[in-house]
């Protein structure tokens, strides 16, 4: 079977010999800490078994570990990141790049704070971090970016200079609300993201100051957090549909998923979309054209965003950009589909 293998054994190669991922064969081979030792044993049996000198395999193996960078992003059931995360390796790996990827969940956000931590484990030639709440990974990009690893941020970090792409979250949240309102809407909520959120805050702005420049009163009521899942948007839209006095016309939601638990709770009130209630969602990931009906949402274009943050990354990687941050500004713009009826 040895005579089969290419001459130099690759980490796929011996993950898949050994029965562990990539990630754990550098472990063993950088002597990590944290790798137990029957695993440790299984790789290094793999590694004799098939006749390869340690010292030239190691060589060889630290050699496509400098080709990998880390991406971390936020809840990864959000087809955002997915979309955002598929940009990213349609540039890394036309160009030998390969990312180890980490996450949160629904259930548990905080995975991801915790896996940004395990990166420190492998020398990896940069980062990317991408999550709606940077606030949570605060500390963690924060010891990245004084390390002095290359790193791209999706979303300015709160007080840390790094690269970053952004988009104007103040002027597309207006812009959005522009939209209803130009279709005779005028009793409108907000569905905003998690409290802590600096994006969100800024999204609450240009919802507001859409309603001020068409001189619609404005009340706190028309604001309702929702955090940043279907669920949460579920829970939320439930509450103000209850509520038959004064019930909106539409809402204006902070992402797309966010939307389509407002879709779910006006389908189990009887209320018809966009008969009834209209709805704007953020983000533009590909399933909001398959909603019923299928969604009108202001587009950020996640997979370009994914696109950008990697080619800025090799670029830093490669010494194009000094020291001072890059930051990239993504244009955005309204996708207007059938979920908004003109009053």
């Amino acid at each position: 079977m040895s005579e089969e293998l290419p001459k130099t054994l690759t980490a796929k190669d011996i993950a898949d010999l050994s029965g562990v991922s990539r990630t754990t064969v550098f472990a063993v081979l950088k002597g990590k800490p944290g790798v137990t030792e029957r695993t440790r044993e299984k790789v290094l049996d793999a590694l004799r078994q098939h006749g390869y000198q340690n010292g030239l395999v190691q060589k060889s193996l630290i050699a496509e570990l400098s080709r990998m960078v880390g991406v971390v992003v936020g809840n990864i059931s959000n087809p955002f990141y997915t979309e955002v995360i598929t940009g990213i390796n349609s540039v890394l790996a036309p160009n030998g790049f390969h990312h180890l990827l980490h996450h949160g969940t629904d259930v548990h956000p905080q995975e991801g704070v915790a896996a940004f931590e395990s990166l420190g484990t492998y020398e990896l030639r940069g980062y990317i971090m991408a999550a709606g709440e940077m606030e949570r990974y605060e500390d963690h990009i924060r010891k990245v970016a004084l390390a002095g690893y290359p790193l791209v941020t999706i979303m300015n970090a709160p007080g840390i200079p790094t690269h970053a792409i952004t988009w104007d979250n103040r002027q597309s949240s207006r812009d959005a609300t522009d939209y209803l309102i130009s279709q005779g809407h005028t009793r409108i909520t907000c569905l905003t993201g998690p409290a802590r959120s600096a994006t969100a805050k800024e999204r609450i702005l240009g919802f507001v100051e859409s309603l001020v420049s068409h001189e619609i009163d404005f009340h706190e009521s028309m604001t309702v957090r929702a955090g940043d899942t279907s669920a949460h948007g579920y829970s939320a839209a439930l509450k103000v549909l209850s509520r038959r006095k004064q019930r909106p016309t539409a809402f204006v939601c902070c992402n797309d998923m966010v939307a389509m638990g407002v879709y779910k709770a006006a389908h189990e009130l009887g209320l018809r979309i966009p008969g009834d209630l209209s709805v704007v969602g953020f983000d533009g990931i590909d399933m909001g054209e398959v909603f019923g009906p299928p969604l009108t949402t202001l587009s950020i274009f996640p997979c370009q965003i994914g696109i950008k943050a990697a080619q800025l990354l090799l670029e830093v990687i490669s010494g194009e950009h000094s020291r001072a941050p890059v930051q990239f500004v993504m244009e955005h713009a309204l996708i207007e589909r059938e979920s908004v009826r003109r009053l």
